[in-house]
């Protein structure tokens, strides 16, 4: 015992391990900056993008009168139907249209991609990539005898000019050295993490707003699909969209709190989070959790080895938060509590913000913001807990550039949605609650957006404005069933209350497009776009079970039956597990792409290059393309590309896929097969109550929309083209080597 002698020591090591765990984090971003002055004379160019706004069905509502000012903006300009990436999906047609290029060069070709020394599915538009924190496994080691080898030169000074006993003062100075650095060492091996998270985008090419940055123009980019991380902009300011996780490190997860076992034992594709509680046992006062991030100061929790790791250490693998309920029957209430925030709710109502606070370190804290919402109450308890959004003001990865610029935001505004899937389509589509709960989030959701559209407009410093909203898309996911008498879940009674909901999203958009009219300087060029189109997605086609039934993909031993989730692609999960890869020529997984199992290329690669690679690629093509709907007689597909039909300018061999199925009207590429799960049938109605899309689409059957506020004579422009024409908006140079044309 030394309480004396010893405090400096522990004063020493703990400023040394807080200095390097400081320097170390520090490296995730830079500082914020200060914008520059607003190039002078510089033309304004302001772009609206409306995820997923429909060409037939603006056409139809302007022939109704119910759009005047997008009317209005055809009269004076121009409308046509704006032609779509190949795939119609929404990273990639929104990276073609930011970059000129075609998604085969953009590197954003589809939600999912393929591993190809594993042939598991990835998230495609941006990854994790952990790097390093200062000597990452070593940082206890080296820690340790860099503060060992201090404390003895301190003592060998502090001591050999007080004494001639330099041999006693040296083996004190060892001795104390050691004792510190063993000390030090394993303090910094259990609170200096051993990397930091870190987020990699793989969208490839410049775009138009880094353009406009680097020639001294001011751009605000808002909720821009695959701008996460945040770009650096100079002068400007960007707050990011679709690809931002939820802080759990997924595309958004929701928690349903519930009595009701049998929710556990359901298909849950879509990965909400049960949390199973007692209401008898407990007198209705429970005590239960809020999980949060997972921990990936360590390792890849994704991993069996890594989770043993840290329950090893005895560190979480995901941390939590207490959560207090308490149910009412009587009163029938349910009221929340997580430290000194509370709310107490009657059945469908929603709870005002709570920030939840997560102790991921012991110099790191990550905040997060979720409502909750009262299902029902019987006959079993339903809360539930939307997806846990960052705190504007914690973003470890910046979703704002610069960082702060989310901070600044949040008091103008007050708090928002930052994940990229801001409105969760999630729980309406397994079924847990019902088309209110849905519509009130997206209406809660517009709202703040259109707060934030109106402040940033208001700044008036911009040269260039870009803000997405994708309200438009996501209503029309989940609701076109009841616009559609032939769906499969068509719900006269449902249709009669809630089918009007997305002509109404239609009628919201054009009112923000007359406000944004209004504010609009003098001179300035308008643009309203989107990215594709929509049409019913009544039959879903397993694209594995065909290519099994067909010779092109071998199974061994028994085929699992448990589908395949979210969880597993975001989290942690197995796949192909019964495929036997010796025997198998093609594999199916994401929104539509095929894979030729080729070797040199894949892990375990059957197929040879030249020949045999041709052959079976135009024996599925014919297969495919003549294939005919037992049920309702139909194709269901429009036409099978190659890569080189679709990306003629070029393409990365090893990413891009080698087939892509394009469907035509009402049918789209089954869930299970963007997982890659091999199911019973062929073709198989869809269930679920996302209804509609576009994604595995022919593109020309769901064109998107291109409104001006000036003549283009162009009969036919495509998405590529509206890079280009910005940048000649704008006065700047047109980059050689585009794929898209300035529309003239």
């Amino acid at each position: 015992m030394c309480p004396r002698k010893c405090g400096w020591l522990a004063v020493l090591t703990g400023t040394t391990v807080g200095f390097l765990f400081f320097v170390g984090w520090s490296r995730l971003g830079a500082d914020p900056k200060g914008a520059a002055p607003t190039a002078a004379g510089a033309p304004r160019v302001v772009i609206l993008g409306f995820d997923g706004a429909d060409a037939s069905t603006v056409e139809r509502l302007l022939r109704e009168g119910r759009l005047p000012h997008l009317a209005e903006l055809a009269r004076g300009g121009t409308y046509r139907p704006l032609l779509p990436t190949n795939p119609p999906q929404t990273p990639v047609s929104w990276s073609s249209m930011a970059t000129g290029l075609t998604p085969g060069r953009t590197g954003i070709f589809d939600f999912l991609k393929r591993d190809r020394r594993t042939y598991y599915p990835a998230f495609a538009l941006n990854e994790e990539a952990p790097r390093a924190f200062l000597f990452g496994r070593a940082n206890g080691p080296i820690a340790g005898g860099l503060i060992g080898l201090g404390v003895a030169l301190l003592v060998w000074v502090s001591f050999r000019r007080r004494t001639k006993r330099r041999v006693w003062v040296g083996v004190l100075s060892i001795g104390l050295g050691v004792a510190a650095g063993v000390w030090a060492g394993r303090l910094a091996s259990r609170y200096l993490p051993y990397q930091i998270p870190r987020a990699v985008n793989h969208r490839q090419g410049t775009p138009f707003w880094a353009i406009a940055d680097r020639h001294g123009l001011r751009a605000y980019v808002v909720r821009y699909p695959t701008t996460f991380p945040a770009e650096k902009l100079r002068h400007g300011f960007m707050l990011s969209g679709l690809g931002v996780p939820d802080i759990r490190g997924t595309i958004g997860q929701p928690t349903i709190y519930t009595d009701d076992a049998s929710l556990l034992a359901q298909a849950n594709e879509f990965s909400l989070k049960v949390e199973l509680v007692d209401v008898v046992n407990t007198g209705g006062r429970i005590r239960t959790v809020v999980w949060g991030p997972r921990n990936k100061l360590y390792c890849d929790t994704r991993q069996a080895d890594c989770r043993a790791f840290l329950e090893k250490r005895g560190l979480p693998v995901q941390f939590q938060e207490p959560l207090e309920i308490h149910v009412d029957s009587t009163a029938r209430t349910v009221t929340v509590r997580y430290r000194d925030q509370g709310a107490t709710l009657r059945p469908k109502e929603w709870s005002d913000w709570f920030v939840f606070t997560f102790q991921v370190h012991p110099l790191l804290k990550l905040r997060a913001i979720g409502r909750f919402y009262l299902i029902r109450l019987e006959p079993f308890l339903m809360l539930y807990l939307s997806p846990l959004h960052f705190h504007p003001e914690s973003h470890p990865i910046p979703f704002a550039w610069p960082p702060d610029g989310s901070d600044w935001l949040m008091r103008q505004v007050g708090l928002f949605k930052t994940m990229g899937w801001d409105i969760d389509t999630w729980t309406i589509t397994s079924g847990v609650v019902d088309e209110d709960h849905f519509l009130e989030d997206a209406a809660w959701t517009v709202e703040k957006q259109r707060q934030i559209l109106r402040t940033l407009l208001a700044r008036d410093d911009w040269d260039l404005y870009v803000q997405v909203f994708d309200f438009t898309d996501r209503v029309q996911h989940v609701l076109w069933r009841l616009i559609d008498p032939r769906h499969p879940l068509y719900d006269p009674n449902r249709a009669q209350r809630y089918a009007q909901a997305i002509e109404r999203a239609y009628e919201t958009m054009d009112a923000i497009v007359g406000e944004v009219m209004e504010r609009l300087p003098p001179g300035s060029r308008l643009l309203v776009v989107s990215d594709h189109g929509f049409t019913s997605f009544r039959r879903g086609m397993n694209y594995n079970t065909w290519l099994v039934q067909h010779g092109f993909m071998k199974l061994k031993g028994v085929q699992a039956t448990e589908l395949k989730t979210l969880e597993d692609l975001f989290i942690e999960g197995d796949f192909f597990e019964h495929v036997d890869w010796s025997q198998t020529k093609a594999y199916a997984l994401g929104l539509g792409p095929i894979y030729i199992n080729l070797k040199g290329r894949e892990a375990q690669g059957s197929v040879e290059p030249g020949e045999e690679y041709e052959t079976v690629r135009r024996a599925i093509i014919r297969g495919l393309e003549s294939y005919v709907d037992p049920v309702t007689g139909e194709k269901p597909v429009y036409k099978v590309y190659t890569r080189e039909e679709m990306y003629p300018s070029g393409f990365d061999p090893d990413l891009i896929p080698d087939l892509r199925v394009a469907h035509t009207y009402n049918y789209r590429v089954s869930w299970q097969t963007t997982l890659g799960h091999v199911a019973p049938d062929v073709v198989e109605d869809n269930l679920r109550n996302w209804s509609a899309d576009h994604c595995s689409a022919e593109p020309s059957i769901v064109p998107g929309i291109l409104f001006a506020n000036w003549p283009i004579r162009a009969e036919r422009p495509r998405i590529i083209d509206v890079m280009p024409t910005v940048l000649r908006l704008l006065g700047l140079p047109v980059p050689s080597g585009l794929d898209g044309q300035p529309l003239e």
